[in-house]
Order: C-alpha cells, then sequence, then structure tokens
C-alpha cells in the first residue's frame, strides 16, 4: 500500500510539472477579462496586481517579464477627445521619463492614449533596463472588444 501511494505522488508530481513546464513556456492569445486580449509570448506573465490607487482610469490588466512592465488602464467615463482612435503600430520618441498620474511610482516610462471599439485606454510602458520594442509589439497585440 505505502508503495502504491508513493508510486501515485510520483506521479502526480511529474504531471504537475509537466503542466508548470508547458504553461510556462507556451505562448499565446490570452483572454484577459473585460472584454481584453493580449498575446504574451514565452517568458512573459500577466498580472492583475494593482500598481496604483486610480479608480478611473482603471488599471485592467499588466505584462511583466523582470523589470519590463506593460500596465493597460481603461477610463470608464471618457470624454470625446479620448477616443481619438488607435494607430496601425504604437510607437513612443525620446528617452523614458518619470510620470506622475496613475503610473509606478519612481519608474520612468512612456504613457500613450488611444482608443478601440468605442472605448478608451492608457498604456503605460516601463522598459525597466531593456529596449521598450518588446512592450511595443506586446500593446501592438492588444484587442478590445
Amino acid at each position: 500500500m505505502r508503495r502504491k501511494c508513493l508510486t501515485l505522488g510520483l506521479v502526480a508530481i511529474g504531471c504537475a510539472l509537466v503542466g508548470v513546464s508547458a504553461s510556462s513556456s507556451a505562448s499565446g492569445r490570452a483572454d484577459v477579462g473585460h472584454g481584453l486580449s493580449v498575446s504574451v509570448p514565452r517568458g512573459w506573465r500577466v498580472s492583475y496586481h494593482r500598481f496604483t490607487p486610480c479608480s478611473d482610469p482603471v488599471e485592467r490588466v499588466s505584462l511583466i517579464r523582470g523589470r519590463q512592465v506593460l500596465m493597460i488602464q481603461e477610463r470608464l467615463d471618457p470624454v470625446r477627445a479620448e477616443l481619438s482612435g488607435r494607430p496601425a503600430r504604437f510607437n513612443v520618441q525620446g528617452k523614458p521619463s518619470p510620470m506622475e498620474c496613475c503610473s509606478i511610482p519612481g519608474r520612468s516610462g512612456w504613457s500613450l492614449q488611444f482608443s478601440d471599439h468605442g472605448r478608451a485606454f492608457y498604456a503605460y510602458l516601463f522598459p525597466g533596463n531593456s529596449a521598450v520594442r518588446p512592450l511595443l509589439r506586446l500593446l501592438d497585440t492588444f484587442r478590445a472588444t
């Protein structure tokens, strides 16, 4: 009986490890709630951790890899000017700079405002010590319904 329990335990651990390995190396489109989706490449993780106390815009989701963070916020009551449309490809200029309103305290980056399907969003890009291009590629895959 003891041997059978040990065998079953080892099989369960093996299955769990295979599941963890598969999920950590997989990439694909993730439904992140609120009618939003984004492609999540290998090495990135989806987080719903609230970095700010803001309530409008509200943080919807963040994608994190090391010190790189892409945080998406949505305006709950947008004004017409915030519904400016979405670029074909996102881009930033200049060096990352400290931001104040609804950003991660003490972090430098960029803030982009855009709309998608009549919804207004802010994207905060925090590159850490890395290039901003991976964050922009992630943002290009962001979709709202």
